[in-house]
């Protein structure tokens, strides 16, 4: 850890041990809901309350009768009204990436499929533009998407192609005599599949295909194509087939899409790092392929940041509904359903690691809005293992919060059974999560290989049994980045082991590849190992900045973290050595005393308080159990 960190593991540590001082009647904690929130939101607080105060409009209360084609209607009407308010623009992508990300973020409070629609138009297909275009791009397209005149759409997902970005097959070859690029379809395994806006309503399309110019493959880039003209109509050569119905996200009109030799422009190819002239002459700064490649999908982070920002306020949304509720509905006498350790653990984690990936976020946002070239691999890699944990996470949150709040759970008016349907789809489109920890593991291989690491020291155990020993900072952020290391370790001396059996270096490329691919399971367990010591050290900064009336409950929610995440690790660190059964012990003991010091109070506990402190508008919470749960 830095040494920035290490006092703030310090400082944490010792707020630890005084909550753990006194009996647990003592030990409730005091929650400022309003400085909570106003600490949580790191930007744009006031663009954030007018979004807020505007989604008060009838237009956005939800109605659970319509069938899809009405609700598609009605997601179309909520994106005009929002954008005639005019709270941003799509150039704000570039300029002020930090406004761009927060008013869309307000959309997903109101309804998921306006929050993708919205996203795909502004940021996959504007910001595309916005990035991967000039001047000329910006000029023409740009007001148009300010204004939703023209609703765009991203073409690059194909039916064949997967993860496999830089294998789609969509062609794009320069016809010099026309000064045109011919677009086509080949097979329909090319065909542009699962393309949001594009059922019905999109105008305009980021496609992305293979360039050949003058029979010279260039590899792919991006074509802003017309779908449809200023009437709807289809235009001449493109074919869409509409995919009706999903098992959420209903709002969204999700299309595939047919191209037979649609002539676009040369000017309407984005150019900011290639261009082909008119006479048929292709140049880029950029010399490979591969390297072009990473440039033009690079542009996609703030579609991932907005991912991820969705799966942690998804989060938000059913903890405050079910903590509200289970704070307030007694079972078997006058027992709030809370009082349960069997409830605390399910919704206190989720409510500490929710906080977690807000703070990660948040410093995830600063570094895109740094815009420093050398922050870019970071950014990757944060992004990636961001968007998978915290999506992954609101899958099994938004379940645990069905699930405690029982039958009214299961009421759609309740809220969170759509939002889990709607939402489940986060967890594989702007990169399936496998993919995105295996993203993460790859970075901390190369680095491993490049600093040529040897196997970390294992802890001893009972560390945690110690007296303080889980309410140590320290010793908890250790074990956690202890685990990163091993999981690291053991996977790159397998990787070495199988290349050294290999003769010639095509042959060790490939035996390491394959023994990368053998450990997958390893691998995916990398990301989250990462994740989980990067969002506690954060934490730690976040609650050492913190006002000092804030700084006790988020220790505790800090602590509560690394925890709950130890304890899901528990068999690794038994197998390795760096625990023992004192130790598990100790973490269950610890969790369940946090549990009573978040709970004490019934209806008016820390755990209210402090999803409270989300900030989540009541407008917009609208579950009926969230307020008063005898009248649904």
């Amino acid at each position: 850890m830095s040494s920035n960190t290490d006092v703030a593991a310090e400082r944490v540590a010792v707020l630890a041990r005084q909550l753990c001082a006194g009996s647990a009647s003592a030990l409730s904690l005091s929650v400022d809901s309003k400085q909570m929130r106003e600490f949580m939101t790191h930007d744009n607080r006031q663009l954030r309350d007018a979004i807020f105060e505007f989604l008060k409009d009838d237009l956005y209360k939800p109605n659970l009768y319509q069938g899809m084609m009405e609700f598609r209607e009605q997601t179309l009407q909520r994106l005009k009204k929002f954008v005639g308010q005019r709270f941003f623009s799509v150039r704000d992508y570039n300029s002020d990436p930090r406004r761009f990300i927060a008013a869309l973020e307000c959309l997903m409070y109101a309804d998921y499929s306006l929050a993708i629609k919205a996203g795909v138009h502004f940021t996959l297909c504007g910001g595309t533009i916005a990035k991967l275009g000039t001047a000329y791009h910006h000029n023409k397209y740009l007001p148009g998407v300010d204004d939703l005149s023209l609703p765009g759409c991203f073409g690059m997902t194909e039916l064949g192609h997967g993860s496999n970005v830089m294998g789609i097959e969509t062609t794009a070859v320069y016809d010099a005599a026309s000064k045109e690029f011919v677009i086509n379809t080949p097979n329909d395994e090319a065909s542009k599949y699962w393309i949001g806006g594009s059922g019905q309503h999109g105008k305009i399309c980021t496609v992305f295909a293979q360039l050949t110019v003058n029979g010279q493959w260039q590899g792919p880039h991006v074509f802003v194509v017309r779908l449809r003209d200023d009437g709807g109509r289809l235009m001449p050569g493109v074919r869409i087939q509409d995919q009706g119905p999903k098992m959420g996200l209903n709002g969204v009109d999700n299309g595939r899409i047919w191209f037979d030799n649609v002539r676009v422009p040369r000017e309407d190819m984005l150019d900011a790092f290639a261009s082909v002239s008119a006479d048929g002459v292709y140049s880029s700064s950029i010399p490979s392929v591969s390297a072009r490649f990473g440039t033009v999908v690079g542009g996609l982070t703030t579609g991932r940041v907005l991912i991820a920002s969705g799966g942690i306020d998804g989060a938000k949304l059913a903890l405050t509904i079910a903590v509200r509720y289970s704070c307030a509905r007694t079972q078997f006498g006058d027992r709030y359903i809370m009082e349960y350790v069997t409830q605390q653990a399910r919704l206190l984690p989720p409510l500490a690691q929710t906080y977690a990936y807000h703070f990660a976020l948040g410093h995830l946002k600063s570094l895109v809005a740094a815009k420093k070239a050398s922050d870019a691999k970071t950014i990757h890699v944060l992004s990636s293992g961001l968007k998978a944990a915290a999506t992954w996470g609101r899958v099994e949150a938004m379940q645990d919060c069905r699930e405690c709040c029982g039958g009214m759970g299961f009421l759609a008016a309740n809220k969170i059974g759509p939002l889990m349907t709607d939402m489940n789809v986060d967890v594989t489109f702007e990169g399936d999560n496998t993919v995105m920890m295996q993203q993460v593991a790859r970075a901390l291989l190369e680095e491993r290989a490049a600093a040529r690491g040897t196997a970390p020291a294992t802890p001893a155990a009972g560390a945690l049994a110690a007296p303080g020993g889980t309410a140590c900072a320290r010793t908890l952020a250790g074990l956690l980045a202890y685990r990163e290391a091993a999981l690291v370790s053991q996977v790159a001396e397998d990787m070495a082991a199988a290349a050294s059996r290999a003769d010639g270096a095509a042959a060790k490329a490939a035996a390491s590849a394959a023994a990368f691919d053998r450990n997958l399971d390893l691998v995916v367990q990398i990301g989250w190992a990462s994740m989980e010591k990067f969002c506690y050290s954060n934490f730690l900064k976040e609650v050492e900045r913190a006002p000092p009336a804030l700084q006790p409950p988020l220790a505790a929610l800090a602590r509560l973290y690394a925890v709950s995440r130890l304890q899901r690790a528990a068999a690794f660190y038994l197998a390795a050595g760096a625990a023992n059964r004192a130790d598990v012990a100790a973490l269950r003991a610890a969790a369940a005393d946090l549990y009573g010091q978040l709970t004490a109070g019934g209806p008016r506990c820390a755990a209210v308080a402090l999803c409270d402190g989300f900030g989540v508008p009541d407008h917009l919470l609208q579950a009926p159990i969230a307020f008063d749960w005898r009248k649904v």
